[in-house]
């Protein structure tokens, strides 16, 4: 019955063995998830940083975009403020050249009439200046 026993205790001594080393692998197993988990963390640490340093860089971005786009609704306006002046000065333009164009007819007219009765006199005068040189 010792034999017995001692067989047990020796058997229980070698699972006893094989457990503690059982026990030291998971422990360094354990060790080894814990590392790579810290430097995962970190990493993610590092990203998160990295992510908040683009979305600022972003943010400033759109906020530039907007001030562009707020500049560029201006120039458009002023643009369309442009193109409705010149059209009216075009409009008046046209407006304004045919009023002279008028005038400038009405005159020549007046003028017309003028000449004709300025060349009519000159023609008597030049008669009788060919009736006072023929009698001479």
């Amino acid at each position: 019955m010792e034999e017995l026993l001692r067989q047990i205790l020796s058997k229980l001594d070698n699972m006893e063995k094989g457990f503690l080393v059982f026990q030291e692998e998971t422990r360094q197993r354990f060790e080894q998830m814990d590392g790579r988990l810290t430097e995962m963390n970190g990493r993610l640490v590092g990203l998160e940083r990295e992510m908040g340093a683009v979305k600022e860089r972003l943010d400033r971005m759109e906020t530039r975009l907007d001030g562009v786009e707020t500049r560029l609704d201006g120039v458009e306006t002023e643009l369309t403020e442009v193109k409705e002046t010149l059209h009216r000065v075009e409009t008046q333009l046209v407006d304004n050249v045919q009023i002279l164009l008028r005038k400038i007819h009405e005159k020549v007219e007046e003028k017309s009439f003028e000449i004709y009765a300025l060349n009519r006199r000159l023609h008597h005068a030049e008669a009788a200046i060919e009736q006072l040189q023929s009698k001479l």
